[in-house]
């Protein structure tokens, strides 16, 4: 040891002390890193030093500084092995530092081959954050016992002071990088992506939007308003008109086109809020849909071509069947059952097509959602047209409903209607003689509730996913039943499209429970 050591910090020491602490305001990690290695080396006289930066339990290999001019590979080797057999390796498990008065004498100490850097003595300290290690530095000196106490407790004075300095650097490095990956990301999305201000100035945009835009620099659209870009296009039409709403809505959906491109589009809007910094604004996505559209305007049109050209031969096929059969007087003749047969097909067809049609009527037609719809008279109405259907079949059909007081349910009526009548119909249908129908209603604070039980036939769990799906039929009930799988598909439409959701239990040989609830919404002033 030294003669004198010292016990009172130096006029030197508090200076180095305040140069560390100047280090906090540093957003640079190697600027940081190696400042503190710089300074500290100065402080205790040591000839070189090394520090290894760990994150996350791991050593950051980007952060490792040697005494030696090491390849990225001899890098890695000796720092794995001096963390696990050597002097840094032992501070960083114990969490303390310590001082080797003589590496001949100790055997934490580790020599490699081709070393040429001589070393007596090492001073090694631990830089600790929440009881995590989070950087081990070690000093060392060609002169045995050249640390001192001293220096360990200056050091680890030093080391807490510049383990903030490391943390806040750590910490705006990592946040720069999530920016510049998410950046990345944003800039490879391939919808066109806008981040505006409460006003509807741009912020924000990737490449994609960019080029929606007609530019082609972000920087020629930064700082404009949307407006700018209205001119002849409505494309951002509705975005501004959301903008200029000042809703409290937190998220929109809506379709627009770009007349300039002949493009259309389905737009995802949402609000974006800073509450600390008091901004607010939107982000908008806007995804390409063109092709989806015209694929959907090409089977409108081939439905309606099909449905055309069909209807026609099946009119003349009718009208032929119709005076084969005036011109066969004999009843007995086998014509008359021919006919019949021709006669029912012909109806078959001529309903599936009008059923397709309804389907996709509904699926895309816009649908009027402003009429405040009396539901209780509604199931009335459903209960007295169904039940001559299900007298007929002989069977209980029986109705429990709970609607006093309900308040009136923002509809359209018809398709309403139709779900039900559809629901009530399938029950009747698939439930045998003697059996029975029964239709609950009711509602509470948020739902109006429809559900129709019965005692048919039942589905068989592996095909209770499907039975929603157009032209699905349950195939043990095909050759019972008549129909096209198009009615269950039908009340899926309508339910969704009025905000509400479909609903099914059903066990093979004791019946289905079908039904569906939809939103209430109690009109103004009641």
């Amino acid at each position: 040891m030294d003669a004198n050591p010292r016990l009172q910090p130096t006029i030197e020491d508090l200076e180095l002390l305040a140069r560390v602490s100047q280090l906090l305001n540093e957003v640079d990690l190697d600027k940081v890193l190696s400042q503190v290695i710089g300074l500290a080396a100065q402080a205790v006289g040591a000839t070189k030093a090394s520090l290894f930066l760990h994150e996350g339990g791991q050593v950051d290999w980007n952060h490792v500084f040697t005494m030696r001019d090491l390849s990225a590979s001899e890098s890695v080797r000796v720092v794995s092995r001096v963390l696990h057999e050597g002097f840094a390796g032992w501070v960083y498990r114990n969490k303390k530092g310590d001082i080797i008065y003589d590496t001949q004498q100790d055997a934490r100490w580790i020599v490699f081959p081709n070393d040429k850097t001589p070393v007596r003595s090492a001073l090694c300290v631990p830089f600790i954050s929440d009881d995590h290690v989070l950087a081990v530095v070690t000093f060392v000196h060609d002169q045995p016992r050249h640390f001192t106490p001293y220096h360990l407790r200056f050091m680890t004075i030093i080391a807490n002071q510049a383990t903030i300095a490391i943390r806040n650097a750590q910490s705006v490095t990592n946040l720069s990088a999530q920016r510049r990956q998410l950046q990345s990301t944003l800039d490879s999305i391939a919808d066109a992506l806008f981040v505006l201000d409460e006003l509807g100035h741009i912020i924000h945009v990737n490449p994609t939007a960019v080029a929606l835009l007609g530019e082609r620099h972000s920087a020629q659209v930064v700082g404009y308003h949307l407006s700018r870009y209205l001119g002849e296009d409505s494309l951002l039409r509705p975005v501004l008109e959301i903008i200029e709403q000042r809703s409290d809505e937190s998220m929109w959906r809506l379709d627009t086109r770009s007349d300039r491109q002949g493009r259309d589009y389905q737009v995802t809007m949402s609000q974006w809020e800073e509450p600390l910094r008091g901004i607010r604004g939107y982000v908008v996505v806007m995804h390409d849909v063109t092709t989806l559209r015209d694929l959907h305007r090409f089977k409108d049109e081939m439905l309606h071509i099909a449905s055309h050209d069909l209807r026609s031969p099946l009119s003349v096929v009718t009208g032929y069947v119709n005076m084969i059969a005036l011109d066969t007087p004999d009843p007995n003749s086998p014509v008359h059952e021919y006919v019949d047969i021709i006669k029912r097909n012909c109806e078959r067809m001529s309903g599936l097509i009008d059923d397709i049609l309804r389907v996709e009527r509904i699926k895309s037609s816009p649908l009027e959602l402003h009429a405040e719809t009396d539901i209780e008279a509604l199931v009335k109405v459903v209960l007295v047209n169904m039940r001559p259907s299900a007298e007929s079949k002989k069977q209980r059909f029986e109705a429990q409903i709970n609607l006093s007081g309900v308040p009136h349910l923002v509809a359209d009526p018809v398709l309403i209607r139709q779900a039900m009548e559809n629901l009530v119909g399938n029950a009747i249908k698939y439930t045998p003689e003697g059996g029975l129908v029964r239709v609950y209603a009711g509602y509470d604070d948020r739902r109006f509730t429809f559900v129709v039980q019965d005692s048919g036939i039942g589905i068989a769990p592996e095909h209770q996913p499907y039975v929603w799906e157009a032209f699905y039929r349950v195939p043990q009930s095909v050759a019972k039943e008549k129909g096209h799988g198009l009615g269950l598909s039908l009340v899926r439409n309508v339910i969704a499209r009025h905000n509400g959701e479909v609903t099914l239990q059903s066990s093979v040989g004791k019946g289905s429970r079908f039904g569906f609830w939809l939103p209430l919404h109690t009109p103004p002033g009641s």
